[in-house]
């Protein structure tokens, strides 16, 4: 008994140190990016639009990132590499912040995030797909619509882009996945200003 004790006693330290010497995998928190400088106005035109929050499908609305296996239809949750925002937060801000100049120049105010009601027009956009592989693409697909301020659909649409994603670091996938949202930001300055126009 008196050996036991001892024994027992050196494992126990020896477990503690093994302990201490671990270290727990830190986790990385990730945004979509626009990548657009500021905007400055001295004066904002009267005529708005507000981006209504975006509908992503159940698999996107995770902290997870999410990524495919190329060839097949398994998906990889990052447990590790997480979104610092919602995924939906993420496109409206950056379509939001894509559309701003063009159509303040289209003589159009886009409302900023957080405004939940009003807008003379508003943006629906529903996202059907954002995620991708590593060493191979990233996907976007969406459709959107614009209704006027009393709820009547002026216009709908779908835009579906790929990026390439050339490397397996979830930097590079974020990064691809951001130019993607602000393809589509750069998409819709082109099509709505016009649609804006008919209607004023």
């Amino acid at each position: 008994m008196h050996r036991i004790l001892p024994l027992l006693a050196v494992l126990g330290l020896a477990l503690f140190a093994l302990a201490g010497c671990g270290r727990s995998t830190p986790t990385h928190y990730y945004l979509l990016e626009s990548g657009m400088t500021p905007t400055t106005a001295d004066d904002l035109p009267p005529t708005t639009l507000r981006v209504a929050m975006v509908e992503v499908p159940n698999y996107l609305n995770r902290n997870n990132i999410v990524s495919r296996v190329a060839g097949e239809t398994r998906l990889i949750l990052a447990e590790f590499h997480l979104w610092a925002e919602p995924v939906s937060n993420g496109v409206r801000r950056v379509v939001e912040e894509t559309l701003t100049p063009p159509l303040l120049e289209a003589g159009v105010t886009v409302l900023p995030t957080g405004t939940a009601n009003g807008g003379d027009y508003v943006l629906l956009l529903d996202v059907q797909r954002l995620d991708g592989n590593f060493n191979e693409k990233a996907v976007l697909e969406s459709r959107w619509s614009l209704l006027d301020g009393h709820d009547a659909r002026l216009a709908e649409g779908i835009f579906a882009a790929e990026e390439d994603v050339a490397g397996s670091d979830y930097n590079i996938l974020v990064g691809a996945e951001s130019r993607l949202v602000r393809r589509l930001g750069d998409y819709l300055a082109q099509k709505l200003p016009p649609l804006l126009k008919k209607r004023r």
